[in-house]
């Protein structure tokens, strides 16, 4: 009996040998090294200077197998420090890659190597976490296999960006200095005009989000110059073997702030996978991918054609194509610019109705199974994950309910309306199941990303939930993800539009006992820039008026002055605090003089409001007990005319028509009670 028990246990020992030894003969260390520098580039015929991995944008494909050890070493030979972030990648907190909170940045002339064990297969993407640094052409695709999954299917990486020859801080200085400064740039300009042509539904809409103090729909920041596939505005992808049927497509969304709709002439896009965890497969004519998610697809080879993949901003202002195969090319379908005038606040998601196609549709489905065809994916409600992702039952809950807020004209981003620093951390507990009620108040999407965890979104499959880990929350809608809390340290949170994410809308989620989150590292990750500067100037035949601010989220410091160019003038210097995106309080003084008759110095202070209706008004008292009201408002006739007006109390009043040259100029000509009628220019920078 001894004997043949021991003849057991060296079987048993044997087999396990043998099942493992496949694996570990597989594993290896898979070792990298890149040169981080600038580059000449020319994509819009304008040649400009762009940041590259490897002389390459975007950067070469890092490729790795479960249970390699990945190693990639970085050299930095730009005049500034960058880094790099494994996004959707499970790994230890030190090889994150955010600047300071948990891996320290890549110094000028400096190296860093990075190391960490490949858990999960899956499409992932790596990329700068360093000021604005995605936008000039640090980012690139990571694929990871699982070998004992057999992939039949030729394998290709699509990555969907978007360039603007503009420095992306100039980007962003100009979104704070005007909530539609590229409106006239993508002829998204919201006019009454407008309005009014698109009849009832379109003043309805107005009226009732003016009454709510809701500006105009606008689905994109940024007026880009053009939207990218693999770093160019038109790419191909040839067909290994002429037998194939299908191609595997790891599309990703490697943009800095562009979300993308996805349509491919050779007929619907089947789903396999959704940020690298594979779903049921769902067979889709068009695919909503919001900024930095990930989807692998599979679409059918058509033998003599090449088939285009077109990704369309949402915003309906442009457009990539990827031709897939060789011969007679094939158009997808052009997607109509949405109309924003008809759009409500609350429905900006744009859901489809799920229908299967007809037989008079020009684009056969794949024939792979015959579950019915998803019209548009615009949102999470048709993923389904292939087992159970339910938490653990026997941990703690807890729930966090984060409202995503901001102010669009003075272009500041929060959660819970405070900034990233104003209000730094989430504080969870290891072993413990979390709950996000994410709320969407802005009339923005606002694409999430969690570090180092996958998390479930919460839908009509229950316990088969999808895991992602980016999830897009559009315009006053909510969404509910939950995670369990396995990890340790502090991991970033925000949302994955990177000019939000700089101007506040950020969180670090900090397990309690093991951060390290603390008051210096705290202001080391603040973003490039913290104050922004307006000067405003009016020049006309009879008086100038300029205008000039410095400010932060909740701090202003601003000067005015009205002048003749004789003998009056009025001069305002005041501090303003923010409390919300309605209401501030100011303090200040202002000197006033009348032709050399009537001058005089005065303190003040007051409460700005905006009203229904977005106009704005001021409720101010000066130091000798004297009252004043005063409101003005802007009123856009058409995408070029703009109509201004202002009066208060003391029987003042100016109004004026602007014509808008271009995003910084303006032909104006202006009534005014003190120095009367003028024409000349209106500009800002």
């Amino acid at each position: 009996i001894q004997h043949l028990w021991r003849g057991i246990v060296f079987i048993r020992v044997l087999l396990s040998f043998l099942l493992i030894y496949p694996v570990a003969i597989q594993a290896d260390i898979v070792d990298y090294k890149f040169d981080i520098t600038t580059i000449p580039t020319n994509i819009t015929g304008e040649p400009v200077e762009a940041l590259a991995i490897a002389n390459q944008i975007p950067a070469p494909t890092i490729r790795a197998n479960v249970g390699d050890t990945l190693r990639v070493t970085f050299n930095n030979h730009l005049d500034v420090t960058t880094s790099v972030h494994w996004h959707g990648v499970l790994l230890p907190a030190s090889e994150d890659g955010v600047p300071y909170l948990n891996t320290q940045p890549i110094s000028p002339g400096g190296s860093h190597t990075f190391e960490f064990p490949i858990l999960h297969a899956g499409t992932y993407w790596y990329h700068s976490h360093t000021d604005l640094q995605i936008q000039k052409g640090i980012y690139g695709a990571l694929v990871f296999s699982d070998l004992s999954k057999e992939s039949v299917y030729q394998d290709e990486v699509v990555i969907f960006s978007d360039w603007t020859d503009e420095e992306a801080e100039t980007v962003l200085d100009n979104l704070k200095q005007a909530d539609d400064f590229y409106a006239l740039k993508k002829d998204t300009v919201y006019s009454w005009g407008g309005v009014l042509a698109n009849g009832y539904p379109a003043i309805k809409n107005r009226l009732n989000s003016s009454f709510r103090r809701m500006g105009p729909v606008d689905l994109a920041d940024v007026g880009y110059d053009a939207f990218l596939v693999n770093g160019s505005e038109q790419a191909k992808i040839l067909i290994e073997d002429e037998n194939s049927e299908h191609v595997k497509l790891r599309m990703i969304n490697g943009s800095t702030s562009s979300i993308f709709d996805v349509e491919y002439a050779g007929g619907p896009m089947q789903i396999i996978s959704a940020d690298g965890l594979e779903v049921k497969p769902i067979r889709v004519k068009r695919l909503r991918i919001s900024t930095a998610e990930t989807y692998d697809v599979l679409v059918p080879v058509h033998t003599g054609k090449s088939m285009e993949l077109r990704a369309t901003s949402f915003d309906g202002t442009g457009f990539s194509s990827l031709y897939i195969g060789e011969g007679k090319r094939v158009d997808a379908p052009a997607i109509p610019s949405p109309n924003l005038y008809i759009m409500e606040s609350g429905s900006m998601s744009m859901d489809m109705p799920t229908h299967s196609l007809d037989a008079s549709d020009q684009n056969p489905p794949m024939m792979l199974d015959h579950e019915e065809v998803i019209a548009h994916i615009m949102g999470y409600e048709a993923l389904s994950s292939v087992s159970n992702t339910s938490l653990p039952h026997d941990q703690e809950w807890r729930d966090i309910e984060l409202t995503l807020t901001g102010d669009m004209e003075r272009y500041v981003w929060s959660f819970n309306g405070k900034t990233a620093s104003e209000d730094p951390q989430v504080w969870i507990r290891r072993g413990e199941n979390v709950r996000f009620h994410l709320t969407n108040e802005t009339m923005m999407h606002h694409p999430l990303h969690l570090h180092g965890h996958f998390f479930r979104v919460v839908n009509q499959y229950g316990e088969k939930s999808p895991l992602k880990h980016t999830v897009n929350v559009p315009p006053m809608e909510s969404i509910v993800i939950e995670f369990n809390a396995n990890e340790t340290a502090d991991w970033l949170f925000h949302c994955h539009n990177q000019f939000h994410m700089k101007a506040g809308m950020n969180r670090v989620v900090s397990y309690q006992g093991t951060s390290k989150f603390n008051t210096e590292i705290r202001g080391l990750i603040q973003p490039y820039k913290r104050w922004f500067n307006l000067n405003e100037f009016h020049v006309m035949s009879s008086f100038m008026d300029y205008e000039f601010s410095v400010a932060n989220e909740r701090h202003e410091i601003g000067v005015e002055l009205d002048a003749d160019f004789h003998d009056t003038y009025e001069a305002r210097l005041s501090y303003k605090y923010h409390i919300n995106r309605f209401v501030s309080v100011f303090a200040g003084t202002q000197k006033r003089e009348h032709h050399h008759e009537d001058s005089h110095e005065t303190g003040i202070a007051g409460v700005n409001v905006t009203l229904p209706l977005m106009i704005n008004s001021e409720w101010r008292a000066d130091d000798h007990g004297n009252f004043r009201l005063e409101l003005e408002s802007e009123i856009p006739i058409t995408k070029r005319i703009v109509f201004d007006w202002r009066w208060n109390t003391d029987n003042e009043h100016r109004y004026g028509i602007n014509y808008r040259l271009n995003n910084r100029w303006f032909i104006t000509v202006h009534s005014d009670t003190e120095y009367g009628e003028g024409i000349g220019f209106k500009f800002f920078y």
